[in-house]
């Protein structure tokens, strides 16, 4: 079958449309399992597979090698799992999404509730992160999340300016967005 599909591919990218719905069938389970592996979501498993080879189908010039198409073909969805964990991650570590115990609002549910085994991983490596950060850097921090303190406020009270305050915060939330993006890829590759 490999061979035959290899074939499908070839016909397809000389301009044979009816050989993209083989592909289509043949890797459209292969890539679903693969994203559900990751996601433990079925739904959003077959959004991302339905992207990946629709992105697949428009990026068809860029296939040169039918030999490559199938590593290509997971290298783009790796890449948007990876792409999709990025915005997680930037949703957790927006205020609105913390937990109230984090500083977030009140009510408000973790973005990973659909799998709570890793919402609490990351949760883990975020908590551990935090307490990485430079001392300077991880109070501030917390003095906007947890107390909710504007940027001028903490600047008033830590005898600062309110841009050393944002940028603080800025390289804090960007040290804690690289070490969940490298746990999560860790977990992908």
């Amino acid at each position: 079958m490999e061979k035959d599909i290899q074939n499908r591919v070839r016909s397809w990218l000389r301009d044979d449309e009816g050989a993209f719905k083989e592909i289509f069938t043949y890797y459209y389970p292969l890539l679903y399992r693969y994203n559900l592996r990751y996601l433990r979501n079925e739904t959003l498993s077959e959004d991302l597979t339905m992207e990946v080879l629709t992105k697949i189908w428009e990026k068809k010039a860029a296939i040169v090698d039918p030999g490559t198409f199938e590593n290509y073909l997971f290298t783009a969805a790796r890449n948007r799992l990876i792409n999709h964990w990025q915005r997680r991650i930037d949703g957790l570590l927006s205020l609105d999404v913390i937990r109230p115990e984090e500083g977030g609002a009140p009510g408000v549910e973790p973005v990973f509730i659909q799998d709570v085994l890793l919402s609490k991983e990351l949760e883990s490596v975020y908590r551990k992160s935090l307490s990485d950060l430079p001392e300077k850097r991880r109070i501030i921090f917390q003095m906007h999340r947890n107390e909710q303190l504007s940027y001028k406020e903490i600047a008033g009270q830590l005898n600062i300016s309110p841009k050393t305050v944002e940028n603080q915060i800025s390289a804090a939330l960007k040290q804690l967005r690289v070490a969940m993006l490298q746990y999560l890829t860790s977990i992908i590759l």
